[in-house]
C-alpha cells in the first residue's frame, strides 16, 4: 500500500495542481479576477483530501513501472486510478459542506479540469525527475 508519504514530492505536486484548479475556478467568477486564497484553499479542500485519502487504495503513490516511452499515456493510466475515485468523492464532499448538491455544469468541468490539470503536472514532474535523476 502506498501512500503520499511514500511520495511526499509528488504529493506536493497534486495537492497544488488541484489548488491550481480551484483558484482558476475561482478567478473565473469574479468580474476582476482576483483570487481570494482563503476562498481558493476552501474549494481545494475536499479535492485535495479526497485525493490523498484515497490514494492508498488507488495506488496513484506506487512506484512508476510503466512504459516510459509514452510518457503521456502511463501517466494518465496511473492518474485515471485516483481521479475517477477521489474526484468524485471530492464533489461529495464539497456539496456536503456547501450545504447542496453542485450543478451539473460544476461537476463537468471540474471532472475534465481535474483530469487534465493532474495530469499535466505530473507528466512534467515525471520530465523534471527524469532530467534531475540524470544530472545526479
Amino acid at each position: 500500500m502506498y501512500t503520499p508519504f511514500n511520495r511526499p514530492l509528488l504529493a506536493a505536486i497534486d495537492t497544488i495542481a488541484l489548488i491550481i484548479f480551484a483558484a482558476i475556478g475561482k478567478s473565473s467568477h469574479t468580474t476582476t479576477g482576483d483570487i481570494d486564497i482563503i476562498a481558493v484553499l476552501l474549494t481545494a479542500f475536499p479535492f485535495v483530501t479526497s485525493w490523498l485519502l484515497t490514494s492508498p487504495i488507488t495506488n496513484v503513490y506506487s512506484p512508476d513501472t510503466s512504459d516510459s516511452s509514452n510518457i503521456l499515456l502511463s501517466t494518465a493510466k496511473k492518474v485515471v486510478k485516483g481521479w475517477g475515485v477521489a474526484i468524485p468523492l471530492g464533489v461529495v464532499l464539497r456539496g456536503v459542506i456547501k450545504g447542496y448538491a453542485p450543478p451539473v455544469p460544476f461537476i463537468i468541468v471540474t471532472l475534465i479540469s481535474t483530469f487534465i490539470i493532474l495530469v499535466l503536472a505530473r507528466v512534467l514532474f515525471a520530465i523534471v525527475e527524469d532530467v534531475f535523476v540524470e544530472i545526479v
